[in-house]
């Protein structure tokens, strides 16, 4: 049996470490990110313990680290005086199952997990501001035990809220479950828009939610999340998508992944930098402009602009957050009164949109190795995080916490190069 095949084989008892190592954050900064060795954390009778097999890094990670306390989902907790383990992207299996959890969990169940979590927390309230009164969300990764481990502790707020999803297709790859959590929020985003249509004029109305099928899409920005967008936009069928982008590499890369797969599916396909985009408007929309723009990058300037490029009865998604004291934008309310255009957005998902992405990649709609460029271990989880915040990674890294491995920039990511890395870099079972 080869170490792969060994890794993948998860039996009870599992031979647990006492120690672990673990990226923990104990005060603001980069300077206070370490990775450090830990105890196992034992799980109660309502807990799971998972290993962690492989986790994402994410540019939320980043504001966390700047922010410590005043971070939204921390809540006044002291991470100087309770350092916290970051990471709140990845793929889990579980090792242990609390004993009041056995009719629902096995040893060797693989998850994927949803980690804002519609919950107060059950413990530590006392660590809290105001011991956590009017806390209605709580986050793996922030408060609760995060993904940057060799294993974390599944809690109770997750559990409760079906917040750890399991596998439909136990072949996913550990990387491709990973990206889950990113990718729901794509789905979240897509279905929040929502069209009015006939289909006769003395047929009753009816709402669609999620993209027209058969429109016209313009994506704003192919960065990693604007490339999301792309491949979960084809799964509606319009019959253009548009990509407005003004860096060459990312135009390059929207066009090598996705041009034949929009072509299979009849989908006439234009990458293109800003300044055409009145032409293209022009030529390929007949002057009517797009039935749905999504704005993936955080530029108010640009998701004021989309407005102009809206289809009578358009949707804009504003998907992009923007920094504070640069948010504000000036709408056409006569486009609004006259032309029925709508403007949308969202930030994070919920279960169901997890349990989606998970479905569409067991089918293939989805192909998570479209987005992994760099993968490391956890010895490289800290450098990772710091070519995020410094911008010198253009899509995802993944790490695999039982490698020993630097950062390395990867291309065309599947379960075949997955297998042949854990099988060369493994340290651990």
């Amino acid at each position: 049996m080869t170490k792969s095949e060994k890794y993948s084989q998860v039996e009870e008892p599992y031979p647990l470490p006492d120690t672990m190592q673990a990226v923990l954050l104990s005060g603001v900064g980069m300077e206070n990110l370490r990775l450090e060795k830990v105890p196992v954390p034992d799980c109660g009778p309502h807990q799971l313990l998972a290993r962690v097999d492989a986790a994402i890094a994410c540019a939320s990670d980043n504001k966390l680290i700047d922010q410590g306390a005043d971070h939204p989902f921390i809540y006044g907790w002291d991470v100087c005086k309770y350092p916290v383990i970051i990471g709140h992207e990845g793929a889990v299996t579980a090792v242990k199952v609390g004993e009041n959890l056995r009719a629902g969990y096995r040893v060797g169940q693989r998850f994927a997990a949803q980690p804002a979590i519609p919950s107060g927390p059950y413990h530590h309230r006392e660590r809290y501001r105001n011991n956590a009164e009017g806390i209605s969300k709580v986050a793996m990764g922030y408060t609760l035990p995060g993904l940057f481990a060799e294993y974390v502790l599944i809690t109770e707020e997750a559990l409760d809220n079906d917040c750890l999803l399991p596998l439909p297709e136990e072949k996913t790859p550990y990387f491709g479950t990973a990206l889950t959590e990113p990718l729901s929020c794509v789905i979240a985003a897509q279905q929040r828009t929502v069209h009015i249509l006939k289909e006769s004029l003395s047929a009753p109305r009816n709402a669609q939610l999620g993209l027209k099928k058969g429109g016209r899409v313009l994506s704003v920005g192919a960065g990693p999340m604007g490339l999301m967008h792309l491949e979960v936009a084809m799964s509606y069928r319009p019959e253009l998508i548009v990509v407005s982008e003004p860096l060459p590499n990312r135009l390059k890369r929207a066009k090598r992944l996705f041009e034949d797969k929009a072509g299979k599916l009849g989908i006439a396909f234009l990458c293109i930098p800003p300044e055409k985009l009145e032409q293209v408007i022009t030529t390929q929309t007949k002057g009517m402009g797009f039935d749905d723009i999504i704005v993936a990058v955080g530029n108010a300037k640009l998701q004021e602009k989309s407005f102009d490029y809206l289809a009578p009865g358009g949707v804009t998604n504003l998907f992009g957050g923007t920094r504070s004291g640069e948010s504000l934008i000036q709408v056409d309310a006569r486009r609004i009164h006259y032309d029925g255009v709508s403007v949308v957005g969202s930030s994070g998902s919920d279960p169901s949109d997890v349990a989606q992405v998970l479905e569409m990649m067991a089918a293939g709609i989805i192909d998570p190795g479209n987005y992994i460029v760099k993968c490391g271990g956890l010895d490289s989880a800290i450098a990772l995080i710091q070519a995020l915040r410094e911008r010198k990674i253009d899509g995802k890294g993944v790490i695999y916490p039982h490698t020993k491995v630097p950062l390395i920039d990867i291309q065309g990511w599947n379960g075949e190069k997955e297998r042949e890395f854990l099988e060369s870099h493994l340290v651990s079972g």
